[in-house]
């Protein structure tokens, strides 16, 4: 994954424009694809469902195709910039180490906390039926879930918020992000990692608790026990919380990396 991944930033530095083209038509075809197979076999609601999805990319691929020069630009503006400050490379992978350790970690503390906890209890039916239901301590669960979200949240968005700063000094300071490890590069993790730490654990938590209120409602869905519809609704309104916030919180760290704003600060200028 590591080595795609540098492989597909390379070929985005050379041939942006024709990647930019290539993924609308991507879908596109995709689309098509999913529609013809779909039909083929049968599957009608399926195929009905490819043909608008086909019909959507058509009319999207339309609707942007004349804005691919502007989106091009930007693409190579910031593909430059990585590429002037190719450091911020090695701090990602910094990053993804990190995130892969703890996962790791919190797995195995986990499973220790799951078995200490994990409790099994008798219920009859109405009509009888006895069947056992295993559970953990909630609490523990639920606290364990926001731990590893909110670790995860804060090293992807310490590194959002580098890019975003290494981006901004490249712009406006060429001469400090010229070089690998330039000083754009190190003053912007620096940055992250100490004076905008605070804001970036700030909007990570918000998301952290919603994901693991998400985690927690899907598998209580899972288990069928006649609340499925409430919990359906529950994990939707979720579902878009999250989403609400992760765009916000996008554009926040680019001014809280850019200028090092507060997340409320940052907020209020998105």
């Amino acid at each position: 994954g590591l080595v795609f991944s540098g492989l597909m930033l390379l070929v985005l530095i050379r041939i942006p424009k024709f990647m930019i083209k290539a993924s609308l038509i991507g879908s596109v075809v995709a689309s098509g694809i999913w529609a013809l197979a779909a039909l083929s076999m049968k599957m009608w609601g399926a195929g009905v469902i490819g043909i608008i999805f086909f019909a959507i990319s058509i009319c999207y691929a339309f609707a942007v195709w004349s804005r691919i020069p502007f989106a091009t630009a930007n693409l190579t503006t910031a593909c430059k910039a990585v590429n002037s400050n190719c450091g911020i490379t090695v701090v990602a992978y910094f990053m993804v180490s990190l995130a892969f350790g703890w996962s790791l970690l919190w797995t195995v503390a986990f499973g220790g906390v799951w078995d200490k906890t994990y409790t099994c209890s008798t219920k009859t039916d109405r009509d009888g039926t006895t069947r056992n239901s295993c559970t953990g301590n909630l609490g523990y669960v639920f606290l364990l879930l926001v731990s590893y979200f909110f670790t995860h949240q804060v090293l992807k968005n310490a590194l959002h918020a580098t890019v975003a700063g290494v981006v901004g000094t490249w712009w406006f300071v060429p001469e400090d992000g010229k070089s690998c490890c330039s000083p754009a590069v190190i003053g912007s993790w620096y940055r992250s990692m100490t004076s905008s730490l605070g804001s970036i654990c700030f909007g990570s938590l918000l998301v952290a608790i919603i994901q693991a209120l998400r985690t927690m409602a899907n598998a209580a869905r899972s288990q069928d026990d006649g609340n499925g519809m409430l919990l359906c609704l529950a994990e939707c309104i979720l579902s878009c919380l999250e989403s609400i916030i992760e765009y916000f919180n996008k554009w926040a760290f680019v001014y809280v990396g850019l200028y090092g704003y507060s997340y409320i600060e940052a907020g209020k200028n998105v």
